[in-house]
């Protein structure tokens, strides 16, 4: 008897509760179903703060420099050098013996050519004493060539400035180097020649030994007078 009656209250109990689960899920009148929870609504609102935009600005950009232009070495502007071979050169101001010698080359040195003239047979080059001084050599059997001289730019010079070499005295005079005579004063203009730059020396032919009488150095633009003769008598040109 006593299992029954406990038996009869699971069976009430389970009733019970099933009621209940049914009364949840209806509706009563005059009550709105509240809706189901979600993330959003659960959530509190929050008014974005609106932020200012930033203007981002892109960095000026200075335009590079040019860039520069190069010539390549090619086989017409190839390097071209030369040298004292067999004995010492003379550098001049231009490509002539007119001009004045502005230095030497000693045998064996070597410097780099960077122009000709238009025959081809003067180079002009560095000087081998000072960077960045410049002169011309010709093309003598003691100048070496080491590149293609042909391709080297064709320069000008200007002209160079004559110089003279003038009789003063009444004895014609024999002049080295360049073994020519100079005749006497009173034979002008005939008594002056024109002559390179360079050391002379002048001997009277009139006096026995033919004794040296003048020795000196002409540069471009000037006249130099033989005055003394081998009798050591002094005259002057008119």
């Amino acid at each position: 008897m006593a299992l029954v009656q406990q038996v009869s209250r699971r069976a009430r109990g389970a009733a019970w509760l099933a009621g209940l689960v049914l009364l949840s899920g209806c509706s009563f009148p005059g009550m709105a179903a509240e809706p189901t929870p979600t993330a959003e609504t659960l959530a509190p609102t929050a008014t974005a703060a609106v932020l200012p935009t930033a203007t981002v600005e892109s960095p000026t950009m200075e335009a590079p420099p040019a860039a520069e232009t190069t010539t390549e070495p090619g086989p017409s502007t190839a390097q071209v050098t030369l040298s004292a071979s067999g004995g010492n050169l003379t550098v001049r101001r231009g490509p002539a013996p007119a001009y004045n010698p502005v230095s030497y080359m000693d045998n064996g040195q070597s410097v780099p050519a960077t122009g000709r003239n238009q025959a081809g047979d003067w180079l002009f080059v560095d000087r081998p004493e000072e960077a960045g001084r410049d002169g011309w050599v010709y093309l003598s059997s003691y100048a070496s060539v080491a590149g293609d001289a042909a391709s080297l730019p064709v320069l000008q010079a200007e002209p160079a400035a004559p110089a003279y070499l003038r009789n003063c005295t009444y004895h014609p005079m024999m002049i080295q180097p360049g073994g020519f005579i100079l005749v006497e004063m009173f034979d002008a203009p005939n008594n002056a020649r024109q002559v390179n730059p360079g050391a002379y020396q002048a001997f009277d032919q009139n006096v026995e030994g033919d004794p040296q009488v003048f020795s000196g150095e002409i540069r471009e633009g000037q006249t130099i007078d033989i005055s003394t003769d081998g009798l050591n008598n002094t005259y002057g040109c008119s």
